[in-house]
Protein backbone atom coordinates (compact mmCIF):
# COMPACT_ATOMS: atom_id res chain seq x y z
CA UNK A 1 0.00 0.00 0.00
CA UNK A 2 1.42 3.35 -1.08
CA UNK A 3 2.39 6.15 1.78
CA UNK A 4 0.67 8.72 2.39
CA UNK A 5 2.27 12.11 1.30
CA UNK A 6 2.96 14.41 4.32
CA UNK A 7 0.63 16.65 4.84
CA UNK A 8 1.68 21.05 5.22
CA UNK A 9 1.71 21.60 8.53
CA UNK A 10 -1.62 24.14 8.19
CA UNK A 11 -1.21 27.74 9.77
CA UNK A 12 -2.43 28.03 13.75
CA UNK A 13 -6.13 28.14 14.15
CA UNK A 14 -8.24 28.70 16.96
CA UNK A 15 -8.54 25.24 19.03
CA UNK A 16 -11.47 23.45 17.86
CA UNK A 17 -15.25 23.81 18.46
CA UNK A 18 -14.35 27.44 19.79
CA UNK A 19 -16.55 30.33 19.38
CA UNK A 20 -14.50 33.43 18.01
CA UNK A 21 -15.32 36.75 20.08
CA UNK A 22 -14.84 38.84 17.96
CA UNK A 23 -15.76 41.89 20.21
CA UNK A 24 -13.63 43.63 22.35
CA UNK A 25 -13.93 42.71 26.18
CA UNK A 26 -16.50 44.09 28.05
CA UNK A 27 -17.40 44.64 32.02
CA UNK A 28 -20.49 44.15 33.26
CA UNK A 29 -21.60 47.96 32.12
CA UNK A 30 -20.47 47.56 28.53
CA UNK A 31 -17.28 49.86 27.75
CA UNK A 32 -13.82 48.84 28.36
CA UNK A 33 -12.45 48.62 31.19
CA UNK A 34 -9.88 51.85 30.91
CA UNK A 35 -12.90 54.23 30.24
CA UNK A 36 -14.69 53.11 33.25
CA UNK A 37 -11.12 53.66 34.79
CA UNK A 38 -10.29 56.89 33.78
CA UNK A 39 -13.98 57.93 34.20
CA UNK A 40 -13.97 57.16 38.32
CA UNK A 41 -10.36 58.98 38.20
CA UNK A 42 -12.20 61.74 36.68
CA UNK A 43 -15.30 61.20 38.92
CA UNK A 44 -12.96 61.52 41.88
CA UNK A 45 -11.34 64.74 41.07
CA UNK A 46 -14.52 66.45 40.48
CA UNK A 47 -15.45 65.76 44.01
CA UNK A 48 -12.23 67.39 45.38
CA UNK A 49 -12.99 70.07 43.27
CA UNK A 50 -16.31 70.48 45.02
CA UNK A 51 -15.20 69.85 48.31
CA UNK A 52 -12.19 72.32 48.37
CA UNK A 53 -13.90 74.92 46.05
CA UNK A 54 -13.06 78.61 47.38
CA UNK A 55 -16.35 80.75 47.79
CA UNK A 56 -17.36 82.39 44.95
CA UNK A 57 -18.63 86.00 44.69
CA UNK A 58 -20.61 88.14 42.29
CA UNK A 59 -22.15 91.41 41.49
CA UNK A 60 -26.13 91.12 42.33
CA UNK A 61 -29.00 92.87 44.01
CA UNK A 62 -29.66 92.58 47.30
CA UNK A 63 -31.86 93.89 50.32
CA UNK A 64 -30.74 94.71 53.95
CA UNK A 65 -33.58 94.39 56.38
CA UNK A 66 -34.07 95.29 60.07
CA UNK A 67 -37.58 93.57 61.35
CA UNK A 68 -38.88 95.81 64.53
CA UNK A 69 -40.45 93.80 66.90
CA UNK A 70 -43.22 95.39 69.16
CA UNK A 71 -42.53 94.15 72.50
CA UNK A 72 -45.45 96.04 74.49
CA UNK A 73 -47.36 93.44 76.46
CA UNK A 74 -50.53 94.10 74.10
CA UNK A 75 -48.83 92.08 72.13
CA UNK A 76 -49.57 89.48 74.32
CA UNK A 77 -52.99 88.91 73.56
CA UNK A 78 -54.30 85.85 71.79
CA UNK A 79 -55.70 86.70 68.61
CA UNK A 80 -53.97 84.63 66.59
CA UNK A 81 -53.13 81.01 65.46
CA UNK A 82 -49.81 79.04 65.23
CA UNK A 83 -49.66 75.83 64.46
CA UNK A 84 -53.85 75.56 64.65
CA UNK A 85 -53.85 76.95 68.58
CA UNK A 86 -54.23 80.26 69.48
CA UNK A 87 -50.89 82.29 70.05
CA UNK A 88 -50.11 86.08 71.04
CA UNK A 89 -49.47 88.14 68.19
CA UNK A 90 -45.26 88.83 69.53
CA UNK A 91 -44.98 84.57 69.22
CA UNK A 92 -46.89 84.91 65.65
CA UNK A 93 -44.54 87.54 63.81
CA UNK A 94 -41.70 85.79 65.66
CA UNK A 95 -43.12 82.34 63.50
CA UNK A 96 -43.82 84.44 60.48
CA UNK A 97 -39.56 86.04 60.64
CA UNK A 98 -39.00 82.59 60.66
CA UNK A 99 -40.46 81.29 58.19
CA UNK A 100 -39.58 84.19 55.85
CA UNK A 101 -35.75 83.52 56.60
CA UNK A 102 -35.96 80.50 54.96
CA UNK A 103 -37.59 81.90 51.52
CA UNK A 104 -34.75 84.86 51.50
CA UNK A 105 -32.28 84.03 48.56
CA UNK A 106 -28.66 84.37 49.76
CA UNK A 107 -27.50 87.73 49.50
CA UNK A 108 -30.07 89.03 51.50
CA UNK A 109 -28.85 90.57 55.00
CA UNK A 110 -31.45 90.67 58.08
CA UNK A 111 -31.18 92.16 61.36
CA UNK A 112 -33.79 92.49 64.37
CA UNK A 113 -34.77 95.38 66.68
CA UNK A 114 -37.39 95.72 69.22
CA UNK A 115 -39.56 98.58 70.35
CA UNK A 116 -41.29 98.75 73.77
CA UNK A 117 -42.13 102.45 75.40
CA UNK A 118 -40.99 104.76 72.78
CA UNK A 119 -37.72 103.68 71.66
CA UNK A 120 -36.42 101.09 69.34
CA UNK A 121 -33.64 99.64 69.71
CA UNK A 122 -31.08 97.29 67.56
CA UNK A 123 -30.75 93.68 68.96
CA UNK A 124 -28.58 92.56 65.70
CA UNK A 125 -26.97 94.38 62.68
CA UNK A 126 -27.86 92.75 59.39
CA UNK A 127 -26.30 89.49 58.53
CA UNK A 128 -26.20 87.59 55.54
CA UNK A 129 -28.83 84.81 56.22
CA UNK A 130 -27.46 81.83 54.20
CA UNK A 131 -24.55 82.29 56.03
CA UNK A 132 -25.97 83.18 59.62
CA UNK A 133 -29.08 81.39 59.38
CA UNK A 134 -28.64 79.58 62.81
CA UNK A 135 -27.46 82.58 64.22
CA UNK A 136 -31.01 84.94 63.17
CA UNK A 137 -33.01 82.01 64.17
CA UNK A 138 -31.20 81.42 67.79
CA UNK A 139 -31.57 85.18 68.56
CA UNK A 140 -34.84 85.54 66.65
CA UNK A 141 -36.42 82.88 69.64
CA UNK A 142 -34.93 84.60 72.08
CA UNK A 143 -36.85 87.96 71.41
CA UNK A 144 -39.80 87.97 74.08
CA UNK A 145 -41.58 90.43 76.09
CA UNK A 146 -38.94 89.95 79.18
CA UNK A 147 -36.76 92.73 76.76
CA UNK A 148 -39.23 95.12 77.61
CA UNK A 149 -37.90 97.86 79.62
CA UNK A 150 -40.95 100.49 80.04
CA UNK A 151 -44.76 99.62 79.94
CA UNK A 152 -45.57 102.42 77.58
CA UNK A 153 -46.58 102.26 74.21
CA UNK A 154 -45.71 105.15 71.67
CA UNK A 155 -45.71 103.32 68.55
CA UNK A 156 -45.47 106.36 66.83
CA UNK A 157 -42.58 107.36 67.96
CA UNK A 158 -41.04 103.77 67.76
CA UNK A 159 -41.44 104.41 64.42
CA UNK A 160 -39.43 107.64 63.94
CA UNK A 161 -36.65 106.06 66.47
CA UNK A 162 -36.57 102.76 64.19
CA UNK A 163 -36.04 105.34 61.00
CA UNK A 164 -32.98 107.08 62.72
CA UNK A 165 -31.51 103.58 63.21
CA UNK A 166 -31.94 102.63 59.82
CA UNK A 167 -30.14 105.78 58.80
CA UNK A 168 -27.25 105.09 61.32
CA UNK A 169 -26.60 101.90 59.66
CA UNK A 170 -25.20 103.98 57.06
CA UNK A 171 -26.34 100.95 53.96
CA UNK A 172 -29.58 101.30 52.73
CA UNK A 173 -31.73 99.66 54.95
CA UNK A 174 -35.40 98.56 54.58
CA UNK A 175 -37.29 98.77 57.52
CA UNK A 176 -39.93 96.29 58.76
CA UNK A 177 -42.09 97.34 61.57
CA UNK A 178 -44.28 94.66 63.28
CA UNK A 179 -46.93 95.96 65.69
CA UNK A 180 -50.37 96.17 66.81
CA UNK A 181 -50.86 100.17 66.80
CA UNK A 182 -51.85 100.10 70.17
CA UNK A 183 -50.65 103.67 71.78
CA UNK A 184 -50.75 103.70 75.65
CA UNK A 185 -50.98 106.34 76.55
CA UNK A 186 -53.26 107.45 73.19
CA UNK A 187 -52.63 110.38 70.86
CA UNK A 188 -54.33 112.89 70.45
CA UNK A 189 -56.21 113.53 67.20
CA UNK A 190 -53.54 115.72 65.75
CA UNK A 191 -50.90 112.76 66.05
CA UNK A 192 -47.18 113.82 66.00
CA UNK A 193 -44.91 115.51 63.79
CA UNK A 194 -42.02 113.54 62.11
CA UNK A 195 -38.70 114.48 64.19
CA UNK A 196 -36.72 117.00 62.43
CA UNK A 197 -33.72 115.17 61.43
CA UNK A 198 -36.05 112.73 59.29
CA UNK A 199 -37.78 113.42 55.79
CA UNK A 200 -40.58 111.03 54.86
CA UNK A 201 -39.31 108.54 52.28
CA UNK A 202 -35.77 108.96 53.06
CA UNK A 203 -35.76 105.34 54.54
CA UNK A 204 -37.65 102.68 53.04
CA UNK A 205 -39.61 100.22 54.80
CA UNK A 206 -43.47 98.20 55.95
CA UNK A 207 -45.83 98.85 58.77
CA UNK A 208 -47.04 95.14 59.13
CA UNK A 209 -49.91 95.55 61.58
CA UNK A 210 -51.05 91.96 63.41
CA UNK A 211 -53.59 91.37 65.76
CA UNK A 212 -57.74 91.06 65.60
CA UNK A 213 -60.23 93.37 64.50
CA UNK A 214 -62.12 92.29 68.10
CA UNK A 215 -60.49 94.01 71.96
CA UNK A 216 -59.50 91.68 73.91
CA UNK A 217 -58.05 92.47 77.54
CA UNK A 218 -54.63 92.58 77.88
CA UNK A 219 -52.60 90.50 80.04
CA UNK A 220 -50.41 91.82 82.54
CA UNK A 221 -47.27 90.49 82.91
CA UNK A 222 -43.79 91.22 85.46
CA UNK A 223 -40.31 91.29 84.51
CA UNK A 224 -40.04 87.96 84.47
CA UNK A 225 -42.34 87.02 82.04
CA UNK A 226 -44.95 85.68 84.37
CA UNK A 227 -48.78 86.54 83.98
CA UNK A 228 -50.50 88.74 87.00
CA UNK A 229 -54.02 88.69 85.79
CA UNK A 230 -54.99 91.61 83.03
CA UNK A 231 -55.11 95.40 82.62
CA UNK A 232 -58.56 96.90 83.94
CA UNK A 233 -59.91 100.06 82.71
CA UNK A 234 -58.60 102.22 85.64
CA UNK A 235 -54.79 100.67 85.30
CA UNK A 236 -54.53 103.03 81.95
CA UNK A 237 -54.85 106.62 80.87
CA UNK A 238 -57.91 107.11 78.60
CA UNK A 239 -58.11 110.30 76.29
CA UNK A 240 -59.90 112.70 77.45
CA UNK A 241 -63.61 112.99 78.23
CA UNK A 242 -63.86 109.34 77.03
CA UNK A 243 -66.71 107.81 78.53
CA UNK A 244 -66.14 104.61 76.85
CA UNK A 245 -63.04 103.76 78.76
CA UNK A 246 -61.56 100.75 76.65
CA UNK A 247 -58.01 101.42 76.52
CA UNK A 248 -57.16 98.37 78.66
CA UNK A 249 -58.80 96.46 75.83
CA UNK A 250 -56.85 96.13 72.52
CA UNK A 251 -57.09 95.22 68.76
CA UNK A 252 -55.29 95.68 65.46
CA UNK A 253 -55.33 99.64 65.14
CA UNK A 254 -55.33 99.44 61.39
CA UNK A 255 -56.44 103.11 60.59
CA UNK A 256 -53.80 104.44 63.13
CA UNK A 257 -50.93 102.35 61.26
CA UNK A 258 -51.64 103.26 57.49
CA UNK A 259 -52.00 107.03 58.50
CA UNK A 260 -48.51 106.44 60.31
CA UNK A 261 -46.93 104.76 57.24
CA UNK A 262 -48.39 107.72 54.82
CA UNK A 263 -46.50 110.18 57.29
CA UNK A 264 -43.05 108.18 56.79
CA UNK A 265 -43.38 107.18 53.53
CA UNK A 266 -43.72 103.60 54.20
CA UNK A 267 -45.83 101.05 53.01
CA UNK A 268 -49.08 99.11 55.25
CA UNK A 269 -50.06 95.37 54.76
CA UNK A 270 -51.90 93.07 57.51
CA UNK A 271 -50.10 90.25 58.84
CA UNK A 272 -52.39 87.52 58.38
CA UNK A 273 -50.07 85.16 57.24
CA UNK A 274 -46.03 84.47 56.92
CA UNK A 275 -45.91 85.32 53.57
CA UNK A 276 -46.97 88.83 53.97
CA UNK A 277 -43.40 88.92 55.56
CA UNK A 278 -41.74 87.32 53.67
CA UNK A 279 -42.53 89.51 50.55
CA UNK A 280 -41.57 92.98 52.60
CA UNK A 281 -38.42 91.19 53.96
CA UNK A 282 -37.86 90.26 50.38
CA UNK A 283 -39.09 93.78 48.30
CA UNK A 284 -36.36 94.40 45.77
CA UNK A 285 -37.63 97.69 44.74
CA UNK A 286 -35.13 99.51 46.96
CA UNK A 287 -32.35 96.34 46.63
CA UNK A 288 -28.75 97.70 46.19
CA UNK A 289 -26.52 95.68 44.00
CA UNK A 290 -23.29 94.73 45.78
CA UNK A 291 -20.89 90.96 45.40
CA UNK A 292 -22.88 88.37 47.07
CA UNK A 293 -21.41 84.62 47.93
CA UNK A 294 -22.80 82.21 45.27
CA UNK A 295 -22.93 78.14 45.92
CA UNK A 296 -21.64 76.63 42.23
CA UNK A 297 -20.24 73.52 43.96
CA UNK A 298 -23.29 71.62 42.28
CA UNK A 299 -21.43 72.41 39.04
CA UNK A 300 -18.69 69.70 39.83
CA UNK A 301 -21.00 67.35 41.55
CA UNK A 302 -23.49 67.58 38.94
CA UNK A 303 -19.97 66.74 36.29
CA UNK A 304 -19.08 64.10 38.45
CA UNK A 305 -22.36 62.51 38.30
CA UNK A 306 -23.02 62.54 34.48
CA UNK A 307 -19.49 60.89 34.46
CA UNK A 308 -20.05 57.73 36.38
CA UNK A 309 -23.64 57.92 34.76
CA UNK A 310 -22.12 57.49 31.22
CA UNK A 311 -19.26 55.35 31.52
CA UNK A 312 -21.66 52.67 33.97
CA UNK A 313 -24.47 52.58 31.85
CA UNK A 314 -25.69 49.22 30.62
CA UNK A 315 -25.89 47.88 27.26
CA UNK A 316 -28.33 48.95 24.88
CA UNK A 317 -30.80 46.04 24.00
CA UNK A 318 -31.28 46.99 20.55
CA UNK A 319 -31.77 44.38 17.62
CA UNK A 320 -28.10 44.17 16.55
CA UNK A 321 -27.54 42.22 20.51
CA UNK A 322 -30.83 40.45 19.61
CA UNK A 323 -30.16 38.90 16.79
CA UNK A 324 -26.31 38.05 17.78
CA UNK A 325 -28.28 36.20 20.46
CA UNK A 326 -30.25 33.84 18.16
CA UNK A 327 -27.65 33.63 16.23
CA UNK A 328 -24.97 32.14 18.95
CA UNK A 329 -21.20 32.18 18.51
CA UNK A 330 -19.36 31.72 15.57
CA UNK A 331 -17.52 28.42 15.45
CA UNK A 332 -14.32 26.99 13.84
CA UNK A 333 -15.04 23.50 12.33
CA UNK A 334 -11.84 21.14 13.81
CA UNK A 335 -10.42 20.00 10.58
CA UNK A 336 -9.34 16.21 12.57
CA UNK A 337 -13.03 15.03 12.23
CA UNK A 338 -13.84 14.51 8.54
CA UNK A 339 -17.54 13.93 7.27
CA UNK A 340 -18.80 10.72 5.66
CA UNK A 341 -18.70 12.54 2.28
CA UNK A 342 -15.10 13.28 2.76
CA UNK A 343 -14.13 9.53 3.81
CA UNK A 344 -15.91 8.74 0.71
CA UNK A 345 -13.80 10.85 -1.86
CA UNK A 346 -10.09 10.52 0.00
Amino acid sequence: MPRASARPTPPAEPAAGRPIDASPRRTRGGVPRLTQGRALALALLLLLAAATMPAVTWPARSVDTVVVFDITQSMNVEDTLVDGAPADRLAFARRAAGAALGALPCGSRVGWAVFAEYRTLLLLAPIEVCAHYGDLLATLEAIDGRMRWGNASEVTKGAFWALRMAKELGAPTNVVFVTDGHEAPPLRDAGLPLFDDLKPGEVHGWILGVGGEDARPIPKTDADGARRGFWRAEDVVHPPGDAVRREHLSALHEAHLQSLARQIGFDYARLAAPATLAAAMADTRYAARRPVPADVRWLPLAGALAVLVVAFRPLRKGRDRAQASRRGPLAVPDPSRRTPHQEATS
